[in-house]
């Protein structure tokens, strides 16, 4: 299943690039206000709530270094797909997850030393795995979308019927990443759970109902929202995970991204169905 991982990943971001246009895009840019809400609430407020969640809960200083991690990481990819499933602004959630994961070069490896420093008492030079997030990001995201806007662009007919089918695909692809994270890492889950497991579900709770209300304040419509709120409730917990284990060398600041990666999926599944029901409504 790992190994199919970025397939299934860039199948889903294919599909999702079939509901794009350039214009999308250059809408956002003419229009920044959205991608500035996006990027403070991804940037700013969600690795304030994960300090302000491990001075008030004291936490072990792994776990709570984790957790600082998991809240400097960029955006996760798929993110996109429950954008898209929610009724959000695809093109807004996509430019996020593009920037935030550029910036995160920089702000990742200096959070985490300062942290590292704080909880741990021994600063640690982070090196930040560039070549291998942007391969993925090409891989899993760039080129799956670009090749979306070229078949849109060439053979609109074909992408609009293409599209339902390959949606419904890409939700079981989207599923099955979710059981088998849950199945792979159960035992975690019962050994930590109890005492990990409340801090990480508080900081996606607070992190999203942040991330709504101070989209609705900012004057963002419904859709942008949306993509804002599931933007910052969606990590990449993968790459925290890998900085976890890799470059920190201890699987234990790895839990709260493990527990979390199930966490915010319950989450945004709780948008979706709120989204969907109030357009019925």
């Amino acid at each position: 299943m790992a190994a199919l991982l970025p397939a299934g990943l860039a199948l889903i971001m294919f599909t999702v690039g079939l509901r794009l246009a350039p214009a999308d895009f250059v809408r956002l840019f003419e229009r920044p206000r959205p991608v500035v809400v996006g990027l403070a609430n991804q940037m700013l407020v969600l690795p304030a709530l994960a300090v302000a969640l491990v001075v008030v809960w004291r936490i072990e200083p792994a776990f709570a270094l984790g957790l600082i991690l998991l809240a400097v990481c960029p955006g996760g990819i798929t993110s996109n797909l429950l954008t898209v499933l929610a009724g959000g602004d695809l093109a807004l959630a996509l430019t996020v997850t593009a920037i935030s994961t550029v910036a995160s070069v920089a702000t990742l490896p200096l959070v985490v030393a300062v942290a590292s420093e704080a909880l741990l008492g021994q600063g640690r030079d982070i090196p930040f795995p560039f070549a291998q997030t942007l391969g993925a990001m090409v891989l899993t995201t760039g080129l799956p979308v670009a090749a979306a806007l070229g078949l849109r662009a060439w053979r609109s007919s074909l992408a609009e019927r293409i599209e339902p089918a390959l949606r419904r695909v890409a939700v079981a692809v989207f599923a099955a990443i979710v059981v088998f994270t849950f199945a792979s890492n159960a035992a975690l889950f019962g050994e930590h759970g109890a005492t990990v497991g409340p801090v990480v579900l508080s900081l996606n709770l607070a992190a999203t109902a942040i991330a709504w209300a101070s989209s609705r304040l900012a004057g963002l419509d419904r859709a942008q929202a949306v993509a804002v709120t599931l933007e910052c409730g969606l990590q990449n917990a993968a790459l925290a995970i890998y900085v976890a284990v890799g470059p920190l060398g201890d699987v234990r600041i790895a839990v709260p991204a493990i527990l979390y990666a199930v966490a915010m999926n319950a989450t945004a599944l709780g948008v979706i169905l709120a989204r969907r029901g109030f357009a019925r409504a």
